[in-house]
């Protein structure tokens, strides 16, 4: 498939800046302006429930009707699809919630990658996605129409934010949902959401520093290194930052992560509740009571906030009678008989269930241990030393549980809470919207490189890898190496090639871009070595291979991973997107 033709965000300054933070399970958006950048503004009008609980973010959720058109996002799209629900109406609606996750380390992740709906019914991810980024969009749009006079959709930057360990393909398929759901490409950058975050706790040119003090914060002196660990719905990303000179920062360890998220903890406590009434059991009421697992889900939300290390005692869920019809009816058995299974750590009383706080504490070990284990073998490593700060960020960082445990592991290091923690990635992200060149420098993850033909040479290559061309033998699946894996790399950095035709008279290049763990691949069929993208580089069809080439200049040390050309003899030039 043929890569589309793109530009590189637009270095422009419009009169806004608008960061839209999709999250796994809460989203929402925020912005500054030209003439007050430092200023960072929220929406205040996200009605939770029944309309009298207002939040800076909404479920990310999408409801479509039967004839798969938009119809709600957020509490809206919530609230409608339990009424639908409770009135047996719900059968042909699409409900989609918590698909974030579907970008998460997919290698066969394209364009025609489809998500399944809270019942099963499949609709393409790039829809959905779009679907949440426009009504975003749009309900930002509103809001400063209702605020300033005669805004245009082209007075507005957008920053869509992106965890730092998503690969490329990823951060690709969030830029094209942006440019489907109606933003110009050139009006869109993507920010790293643990580098949002600590630019936003950093008080670079910002009101954060009306709000608390910076200096208790620790972090801004020049020089000082300290870890930032963003604690999402579905992921953990974590990464290590260094104030440098002029308010800027320095990655110095690579970011890296994994799905330990806040969504885990509700996982495991439906896997307890599943265990409790049957596993069976539990997918047959999954599918027939719709409206009371949006409540069991609720509640729960709300209760798991509130669990510390420290809680004793039991904790009082609700649980509707449909699920007690549907526990007693399997084998005629008796709810009594759920203290007795669970050694009287669990009451089942009428529509209440008491949990046993250790039974619930839990949900939570598993993707807290195992965010702490990572953290400790970053820790570990020989240039770590100097990091004696640790800064929790993200939604899931506000649990009292996440907190204490980490206070109570890393003792010898000062744990960092900011106040509005799971807001610092959505304001962090329209301040480097409105400076991208803050992070002057990032570690690479992989080595990059493309997929090449180079002379053949029968010392060092494979004979398997021999092809005859006009330009004489060559070696194929030779990988050209643009940047090592662990490399420091500033921004905007160009790692320049010469691409040539190998035929007389060929009309295009195509191009493989490839990335591997491995320092110096040979091959890109080696192991480890991953095919991310294509390009399509047209040449000039009326020339000999000898001097049909182009210049072929990548640029890296952004957040994204870009690709310009220029011919040799026209002197065209062009910048190209890889495709999925």
């Amino acid at each position: 498939m043929a890569a589309a033709t793109s530009k590189q965000p637009s270095k422009k300054k419009r009169l806004f800046v608008a960061a839209i933070d999709l999250g796994t399970t809460y989203s929402g958006w925020a912005y500054s302006t030209l003439n007050d950048p430092d200023k960072v503004l929220a929406n205040q009008a996200w009605f939770a429930g029944t309309g009298t609980l207002a939040s800076q973010k909404t479920p990310s959720c999408v409801l479509l009707s039967p004839k798969k058109e938009f119809e709600a996002f957020g509490y809206e799209a919530e609230t409608k699809f339990a009424g639908l629900a409770e009135e047996g109406k719900h059968h042909g609606w699409y409900y989609f919630r918590r698909f974030k996750m579907t970008l998460f380390d997919d290698r066969k992740l394209n364009r025609h990658t489809s998500i399944e709906d809270i019942s099963g019914k499949k609709m393409p991810a790039l829809v959905i996605f779009a679907h949440a980024i426009r009504y975003l969009k749009n309900n930002f749009m509103q809001t400063v129409h209702n605020r300033v006079q005669n805004v245009k959709d082209t007075d507005v930057n957008y920053v869509l934010t992106v965890p730092a360990i998503w690969n490329d393909m990823a951060k690709r398929f969030m830029r094209e949902a942006a440019i489907e759901a109606g933003i110009p490409n050139d009006q869109i950058t993507l920010a790293l959401e643990p580098e949002a975050a600590s630019i936003w706790c950093q008080g670079i040119h910002t009101e954060v520093q009306r709000n608390f003090d910076t200096t208790d914060l620790g972090i801004s002196a020049v020089g000082t290194r300290y870890m930032i660990v963003d604690l999402g719905g579905g992921t953990a990303d974590i990464t290590v930052h260094e104030k440098r000179h002029n308010n800027t920062l320095l990655e110095i360890h690579k970011a890296t992560g994994g799905a330990w998220g806040g969504t885990e903890v509700d996982k495991n406590y439906i896997q307890l509740l599943a265990k409790i009434i049957g596993p069976n059991e539990w997918k047959k009421y999954e599918q027939k009571e719709l409206e009371d697992i949006l409540d069991i889900h609720r509640d729960f939300e709300t209760k798991k906030r509130n669990i510390s290390t420290i809680s004793s005692g039991q904790i009082t869920v609700k649980m509707p009678s449909s699920l007690k019809d549907a526990y007693e009816h399997n084998g005629k058995r008796s709810i009594s008989d759920v203290e007795e299974r669970f050694n009287r750590n669990i009451d089942w009383k009428k529509d209440k269930l008491r949990v046993a706080v250790t039974l619930m504490k839990k949900c939570f070990e598993g993707p807290v241990n195992d965010v702490i284990a990572h953290v400790e073998e970053i820790l570990s490593e020989e240039n770590m030393g100097n990091v004696d700060k640790i800064m929790l960020v993200g939604g899931f960082a506000e649990s009292p549980y996440v907190q204490e445990t980490f206070k109570a592991h890393f003792t010898g290091r000062r744990i960092i809470i900011p106040s509005e923690c799971g807001l610092a990635v959505l304001k962090g992200a329209v301040l480097f919207g409105q400076n991208p060149t803050v992070v002057t420098a990032r570690i690479a993850r992989y080595t990059y490189g493309l997929e090449i033909a180079v002379p053949f040479d029968r010392t060092k290559h494979s004979r398997e890898k021999l092809v005859d061309t006009d330009a004489g033998p060559l070696c194929r699946d030779s990988f050209w190496k643009a940047v090592e894996i662990g490399q420091v790399i500033k921004n905007g950095h160009e790692v320049p090639r010469i691409g040539r035709a190998v035929d007389d008279y060929q009309p295009k290049i195509s191009l493989k871009i490839v990335k591997s763990k491995q320092r110096n691949p040979a091959y890109t069929t080696d192991p480890d070595c991953e095919v991310i993208g294509h390009v399509v580089i047209p040449m000039d069809r009326t020339l000999k291979a000898d001097n049909n080439a182009v210049d072929e200049i990548f640029t890296f040390g952004g957040t994204e991973l870009m690709l310009r050309t220029r011919h040799k003899n026209t002197g065209a030039t062009q910048e190209l997107a890889f495709d999925l």
